[in-house]
């Protein structure tokens, strides 16, 4: 007979904390400090989060998650039980998740045809880094006039930087460029030395979404410094607290441009905000994970252990 899940840890309330709470325990206090900061942003979405929940925390533990437990952390980050009701019908009607019942207990994986599409986000999310070698060839695309949208693609896919409307910096060699780019029109020229101006410098910082990782910097120092005072969270907080960071630095890592290390600029907030999230994920992960233990499970009984993934996150393996 099959094992049924354990009953979901009970959340508190959502509302904000009372102010004595939120001096006497950073962490909550952290929790909700951010989700008030997604929530005026527009960008506390229940279906994103699930998506965060899924290929973060169960991805590497087989893959399936009960909807006991997951209603149980959105509770505790502040979707009610009929948003993530509608979100998962959502996610499921776009493909994203499919559901299956064990008796009265309802189960829900990504579906296969999105596994390379997160295992694709999962290298550069988790990567412990986004430049490329320094020594990654480089060359200036020139065009005489607007192009094919064919063109377009093949820059997007090769992560050119787009220097004016018809120039672009791509991160290989001329003779190495897809066929679309090699066509009668642009002007391709190697660029082995390249000395960025005030103009390339702020297309990078733009690229490398710069002001808003300089934000999420902000936001999550105390966080790193709290968890480093003091003990470690309780379970269901430091699930909470990794589906969030997690939910908001998957946004921009897959966002950014990756660029060679010898073009980083001294005030790249990147590199340093990758670090700091590498270092809370580490300190929450036994905790967190312990929370998935004691309450979430597959049809056939307990999760099984992380997968090898989870433990080269961020290069710490």
């Amino acid at each position: 007979m099959n094992a049924a899940p354990p009953p979901p840890s009970r959340s508190p309330p959502n509302r904000l904390l009372p102010l004595s709470m939120r001096q006497s325990d950073p962490i909550p206090a952290a929790i909700q400090s951010r989700l008030a900061a997604l929530q005026a942003d527009g960008r506390l979405s229940a279906w994103s989060l699930i998506v965060s929940f899924m290929g973060d925390a169960m991805a590497p533990r087989g893959g399936v998650a009960p909807s006991g437990a997951l209603q149980a952390l959105m509770a505790r980050l502040g979707i009610g039980h009929g948003a993530v009701r509608t979100a998962l019908s959502r996610l499921a009607a776009d493909g994203w998740i499919e559901r299956s019942r064990e008796g009265r207990n309802s189960f829900y994986r990504l579906s296969a045809g999105v596994t390379e599409t997160v295992l694709l986000a999962e290298r550069r999310i988790y990567a412990p880094s986004s430049l490329l070698p320094a020594a990654t060839p480089r060359c200036l695309v020139i065009a005489p006039a607007p192009q094919l949208e064919a063109v377009l693609d093949a820059l997007a896919a090769l992560g050119a930087l787009q220097l004016a409307s018809e120039a672009w910096l791509c991160f290989a060699a001329a003779d190495a460029l897809p066929a679309a780019l090699r066509q009668s029109g642009p002007t391709l020229a190697d660029m082995p030395r390249l000395h960025p101006g005030a103009a390339m410098r702020a297309e990078m910082a733009r690229a490398r979404h710069a002001v808003e990782m300089a934000r999420l910097l902000a936001a999550y120092r105390p966080v790193a410094a709290a968890l480093e005072a003091g003990p470690l969270p309780g379970a269901l907080d430091a699930m909470a607290l990794r589906c969030l960071m997690i939910h908001e630095w998957r946004r921009l890592a897959l966002r950014l441009l990756p660029i060679p290390a010898d073009l980083v600029q001294p005030d790249d907030p990147e590199p340093e905000t990758r670090a700091l999230v590498a270092a809370i994920y580490a300190r929450l992960l036994p905790p967190s994970e312990a929370w998935l233990d004691a309450n979430a499970s597959m049809p056939t009984g307990p999760l099984p252990p992380p997968d090898a993934r989870l433990g080269a996150r961020f290069g710490r393996a």
